[in-house]
């Protein structure tokens, strides 16, 4: 949660300890630290608690001797709930159980409102399902969510289970964002599990945008796929409403880490929402990344991001430093992103990129093989070929080998891809660099190639000459066809000398 949501929940708990109606009356108190009001929260109970523990535990201890009928009797007509409650922790859980079975729901509620969980889990955890169930009923009857989230991390799961029906799904909202043990929120949503699309959408429905950001902050790792795709299916309208609340609340480190967990589908539908794409929100989102700890967990929605949304991103990212551009490179491929990582360094201007390529993590072969193999998985080689024909040319025997090492289907994409583009020559110098038989692999493959009228056409006059000499260079090695069609594609251009020496050699007779 972040620190100012934690706030308000801390103060609006601490309200009810000290008896003040309104939780307003204490937002003097949100820019303290969270921890120090709670500290001071759970010092107050304790002092109220301990005031007078001689005499509470001499009722305590009286009570054993008594019926528990009477002692029931007496907990209601002379006691009152705030007494009890003080004398609950000083009473053997199964006598204390006992006697709440003779106490009516409303009765027990009023308790629940003065009761310690730390001094009473063990009560709380016997007590029978079907009681629990009554008197959450009461206390949500007078729209008392700061008890009930004070005490769901101490009842145990069946009773969980047969209270949750009475409970709305605002109510489930509510009681999340007041919960004593944030822990907790994990186990309230499976045991809700078909609901949380609806909860989510309370928060929409009701403008409990803070709850529900809160909730998505506090769920475990785990959960956040399953609670972002959820959230990514609510519609744009919701979607939006997120988006701008997250904005209001300076939130964004909050909900990035749930995006980067999405299904490609679901964030590709949260990275089209209108509500996104703002210079401002797309800075505050930068903000998190680049100074509040989120790259990573940028890196996925970038990708997916239009293409002048995508370049402001990049036009951030070629704002950095060498060493804290080397720092991102290095985060995002400890965290093996570079499938997101590719379009946004395809983003940045020229200059940017040959800084990019041209910093020292980039020679690293360890580097190289996760950009190849990425560019390979995804079929990124429209955006990585642009990257790779960056890259300072001690890497091009890496490269090379890397390349040497992908199987036909993705040389046959990388091949395609480059004959569509302007990157032919980038992949031909890269792929004749390698070994003789990896040479030869890529020729025949090219030579094979159904419509390899494409390959021919993408050497134009703006084909560098270092492209025609090392094709000339590998001349006996070209398949015969193959280098027939070259030679023919050198003279439609204009380069005579280069078809010559393309021509393919006759076969001598004897």
């Amino acid at each position: 949660m972040s620190d100012h949501l934690a706030a308000v929940a801390e103060t609006t708990k601490l309200a009810r300890v000290l008896g003040i109606s309104d939780p307003i009356e204490l937002d003097f108190l949100v820019d303290l630290p969270p921890a120090a009001i709670r500290e001071y929260r759970e010092r107050v109970t304790d002092r109220l608690f301990d005031r007078d523990t001689k005499r509470l535990r001499g009722i305590a201890a009286a009570s054993k001797i008594v019926p528990v009928a009477l002692s029931s009797k007496m907990a209601e007509r002379a006691f009152g709930p705030v007494l009890c409650a003080a004398v609950a922790s000083a009473v053997e859980p199964h006598r204390a159980v006992d006697i709440a079975k003779h106490l009516n729901a409303t009765f027990l509620a009023e308790c629940a409102v003065q009761l310690d969980p730390r001094r009473t889990a063990d009560i709380i955890a016997a007590v029978p399902a079907k009681m629990v169930t009554d008197v959450a009923r009461e206390l949500l009857s007078r729209g008392d969510h700061i008890t009930m989230g004070r005490f769901v991390h101490v009842v145990p799961e069946p009773a969980l289970r047969t209270a949750a029906p009475v409970m709305s799904d605002p109510d489930l909202l509510r009681i999340g964002f007041l919960l004593e043990d944030k822990t907790a929120i994990d186990r309230v949503l499976h045991i809700v599990a078909d609901r949380v699309a609806g909860v989510i959408r309370s928060a929409y429905d009701q403008n409990m945008w803070a709850e529900g950001i809160d909730l998505l902050d506090s769920i475990a790792p785990h959960n956040r796929a399953w609670i972002g795709d959820i959230t990514a299916g609510l519609g744009g309208e919701v979607l939006d409403a997120l988006i701008n609340a997250v904005a209001e609340l300076d939130a964004w480190a909050t909900l990035l880490p749930i995006t980067s967990a999405m299904s490609h589908d679901s964030l590709r539908l949260f990275a089209e929402r209108p509500a996104v794409h703002g210079e401002t929100t797309l800075a505050a989102i930068m903000d998190a990344a680049l100074d509040g700890g989120q790259w990573v967990n940028l890196l996925p929605l970038a990708s997916l991001l239009p293409p002048a949304q995508l370049a402001f991103i990049a036009a951030r990212v070629g704002d950095q430093n060498d060493d804290r551009l080397g720092e991102l490179i290095r985060d995002a491929h400890a965290a093996d992103l570079w499938a997101a990582m590719i379009p946004v360094a395809l983003a940045l201007t020229d200059d940017n990129r040959r800084r990019f390529a041209g910093l020292p993590i980039m020679t690293e072969p360890e580097v190289l093989t996760a950009i190849i193999t990425a560019t390979a998985d995804h079929d990124l080689w429209s955006q990585a070929l642009p990257l790779v024909d960056a890259l300072p040319e001690d890497t091009k025997p890496t490269l090379a080998a890397l390349i040497g090492d992908l199987t036909r289907e993705q040389l046959l994409a990388a091949v395609l891809t480059a004959s569509r583009g302007d990157n032919i020559h980038t992949l031909v110098d890269i792929a004749l660099a390698q070994d003789q038989p990896g040479r030869a692999r890529i020729l025949q493959l090219i030579d094979g190639m159904d419509d390899i009228e494409e390959f021919l056409s993408a050497l134009t006059t703006d084909t560098p000459d270092v492209v025609w000499q090392a094709l000339i260079q590998v001349h006996d090695e070209i398949p015969a066809r193959l280098l027939a069609q070259l030679a023919e594609r050198a003279r439609e251009l204009g380069r005579d000398d280069d078809a010559n020496k393309l021509e393919p050699v006759p076969a001598t007779t004897q």
